[in-house]
């Protein structure tokens, strides 16, 4: 019989050669797999978070909605892509009887908020326009990006999640304690955020630049400030107010 020699945390053994292939074999296996396992959690927390997106809304034209018992409306509504991503992520249809709330006017389960917000977006996304930049921005990564870009480059303070979830809104929705956040972006606020950009400008080319260049979260912060100011012109072009949710 072959014999070989192997060391485990400085206690030597003296086995037999296929029990050291057996032996071999299997901890590179184990490894192989924690390796993967490690890919795959690294992977899962970084695009894990929070993440905001918008339309573009006649505010009028959605408090219109509460209480107006607009069936073709709420159909409408049920056959939107985005309502019904979130109605088919729910095993009670919590979702769908809250979007018939709200239309209906029926009363509102108060222990149950984030299924109405989440019908509300639903609503929105039906009755209010795409913004040309569409690429959703994750809070507490990316918007604190921007706020370092920001001051870096242009000596500009600010936190730029709370000037965008700072405004309040005053649809008659149940409280939602944590998420989806909602914030209304009026006209005036608009402005004041188009204010606050006026000297940031940064080109197409010079942000690829930076993304191919080792500066690639810098890209990203001005990728998405830059987006931010194409969608808030857009806005105010139109006479629409923005509606932003983060969930």
């Amino acid at each position: 019989m072959l014999l070989g020699i192997i060391i485990v945390y400085d206690i030597t053994y003296l086995l037999d050669i296929d029990t050291i292939y057996f032996l071999y074999h299997k901890y590179f296996v184990l490894l192989k797999l924690r390796y993967y396992l490690c890919s795959v959690f690294v992977k899962k927390n970084f695009t894990m978070g929070y993440y905001m997106f918008a339309y573009g809304v006649n505010t009028p034209e959605i408090e219109a909605v509460f209480g107006s018992k607009n069936e073709a409306l709420l159909a409408e509504v049920q056959k939107n892509q985005i309502f019904q991503n979130y109605a088919e992520g729910d095993d009670n249809n919590e979702t769908t009887k809250a979007l018939t709330d709200i239309i209906m006017g029926y009363p509102f389960d108060e222990k149950k908020g984030y299924t109405y917000g989440y019908a509300f977006i639903g609503i929105c996304a039906t009755l209010g326009r795409e913004l040309p930049f569409t690429e959703e921005l994750k809070f507490w990564y990316e918007t604190e990006l921007i706020n370092q870009a920001l001051m870096e480059d242009y000596n500009i303070e600010v936190e730029i999640e709370n000037e965008l979830f700072g405004p309040s809104h005053s649809f008659p929705l149940p409280l939602i304690e944590d998420f989806p956040m909602i914030s209304l972006i009026d006209q005036d606020w608009l402005k004041h955020l188009t204010s606050l950009f006026e000297r940031v400008h940064k080109t197409k080319e010079e942000i690829e630049t930076m993304i191919d260049e080792d500066d690639e979260e810098k890209g990203f912060a001005y990728e998405h400030i830059m987006g931010l100011k194409e969608n808030i012109a857009f806005c105010l072009s139109n006479q629409l107010d923005m509606i932003a949710f983060c969930h």
